[in-house]
C-alpha cells in the first residue's frame, strides 16, 4: 500500500493519537481522589462524550469499563471502515479486530470453569473471571452472539452453541479438556486459530509493511508463548504437555527442541528457574526483573505486567517518528487498547479504594 494510499487513515489515526494520554496524565488519575476520579475522567477530550451519554454516577468500575471498551471499537471500525478497497491490509485489521472476539469467548470459557470448579482465574487487574464478563462488544460486527454463550450450563454446551471458526477447534480440543480439567487446552485452541489467522494475513502484506507487521505479531506471539510456558510451570504442568499448548509461531526464537533455545526453561522445576534457564535475551531480563515480586506475591501477575511493559515500549519504539506506514496504525490500536486497560484498571482500585501507589504497579505506562 503506497504513501498516497495510506493518506486518509494515516490523518485520522493521527488525529486520534494525539488524545492518547501521556505518563503525567495517567499518574493524575491514579493520585485523584476516588469521588473525583470520573469528573477527572470526563475532562479528556477522547472519552468526555461517550461518558456523558453513560449517565454515570460515581466510580463505576463496570459501566466505566463498557463505555470505554465501546470506544476501542469506534477505533478499530475507524480504521478499518477507512482501510476499505486496500485489500491485505483491511484483511489484517479485521483478524486483529477478532482477537477481541476470541478474548470474549475465552472469558466466557472461564466463567463456566469458574461455575464448575467453585474457583475464579487470576488475571492482571487481579480481578476474578467468576465476575459475569464485560465483553469487547463486537457482535454487531462478526454477526455471532458469543455473550449468549454465557447462559449456557457447562463448557461443553458453550462449545455445542458455539459457531465456526470457533466450534470446530474447540470441538476437537474438548477430549483433553475432559481429560485434564485445565481450562488452558480450550484456551490455547482459540489462542492457535486466531494466531494462524493473523499470521496468514500479514503474510498477505508486502514490502516494508509485512517486515512491520511481522515484528509486532511476533512479538506478541513470543510475549504469549512465555506466558503459557511460565503458567504450566505454575500449575506443575509435565514438560511433553507444555510443548502442545506453546503457539507455533513467534518472533525471536522458537520452542521446539530440534532449535533447543528454549529446551533447559521447558524442562525447569519450577517458574524461576524457568525465567534464570532462558537464552540470553531482552525477554529473560524484563522476566529476571520481576521475579522478585513474583516470588513475594506467588503470582504470576508481576511477571504477566512486566511483559506487558515491553511489549508497550516495544509499540512506542515502533510508532517513533510516527512513520507513513501499517506499523503507525497498528501501533495506535495497540495503545488504545493499553490506555483502556490501564483506565479500567484505575477504575476498578478507586472503586475497591485501593492506594494509588499499589495501583500504580498495575498501570503500564
Amino acid at each position: 500500500m503506497g504513501v498516497s494510499k495510506y493518506a486518509y487513515v494515516y490523518a485520522r489515526t493521527r488525529a486520534r493519537m494525539s488524545e492518547l494520554m501521556d505518563e503525567r496524565r495517567l499518574r493524575e488519575l491514579v493520585d485523584t481522589r476516588s469521588e473525583d476520579f470520573l469528573s477527572s475522567l470526563m475532562d479528556t477530550a477522547a472519552y468526555k462524550d461517550k461518558l456523558t451519554k453513560a449517565a454515570l454516577v460515581g466510580v463505576e468500575a463496570r459501566k466505566i469499563e463498557k463505555t470505554l471498551k465501546e470506544d476501542l471499537i469506534d477505533q478499530y471500525l475507524m480504521v478499518i471502515k477507512s482501510t476499505e478497497g486496500a485489500g491485505a491490509i483491511r484483511d489484517v485489521f479485521v483478524e486483529f479486530l477478532r482477537r477481541l472476539e476470541v478474548k470474549n469467548l475465552k472469558a466466557v470459557i472461564r466463567a463456566k470453569a469458574a461455575e464448575v470448579h467453585g474457583t475464579g482465574t487470576e488475571t492482571g487487574t487481579g480481578t476474578s473471571t467468576a465476575e459475569a464478563p464485560m465483553f469487547f462488544p463486537v457482535e454487531d460486527f462478526f454477526k455471532r452472539r458469543i455473550s449468549r454463550l454465557i447462559e449456557a450450563d457447562s463448557i461443553e454446551n458453550v462449545i455445542k452453541q458455539s459457531e465456526n471458526p470457533y466450534k470446530r477447534v474447540l470441538e476437537d480440543a474438548l477430549p483433553e479438556y475432559e481429560k485434564s480439567k485445565r481450562v488452558l487446552v480450550l484456551e490455547n485452541a482459540l489462542d492457535e486459530e486466531i494466531s494462524a489467522a493473523v499470521r496468514e494475513k500479514v503474510e498477505r502484506l508486502s514490502g516494508a509493511d509485512k517486515e512491520i507487521a511481522r515484528k509486532i505479531v511476533g512479538t506478541e506471539f513470543d510475549l504469549a508463548n512465555l506466558m503459557i510456558l511460565l503458567r504450566c510451570k505454575s500449575e506443575g504442568i509435565a514438560e511433553a504437555e507444555i510443548r502442545r499448548y506453546l503457539l507455533p509461531d513467534g518472533f525471536s526464537f522458537d520452542f521446539y527442541p530440534d532449535v533447543g533455545a528454549m529446551n533447559d526453561s521447558i524442562s525447569a522445576e519450577n517458574v524461576s528457574s524457568a525465567v534464570q534457564l532462558m537464552p540470553a535475551s531482552a525477554y529473560k531480563e524484563v522476566l529476571t526483573g520481576a521475579l522478585s515480586s513474583y516470588e513475594a506475591e506467588k503470582s504470576l501477575v508481576p511477571l504477566e505486567n512486566a511483559l506487558s511493559q515491553y511489549f508497550f515500549a516495544t509499540i512506542k519504539s515502533i510508532l517513533r517518528g510516527c512513520p507513513i506506514n501499517i506499523g503507525t496504525i497498528i501501533g495506535f490500536l495497540y495503545l488504545k487498547e493499553i490506555e483502556i486497560r490501564n483506565l479500567c484498571t484505575i477504575a476498578v482500585c478507586k472503586e475497591n479504594e485501593i492506594p494509588a501507589e499499589e495501583t500504580m504497579k498495575m498501570v503500564m505506562l
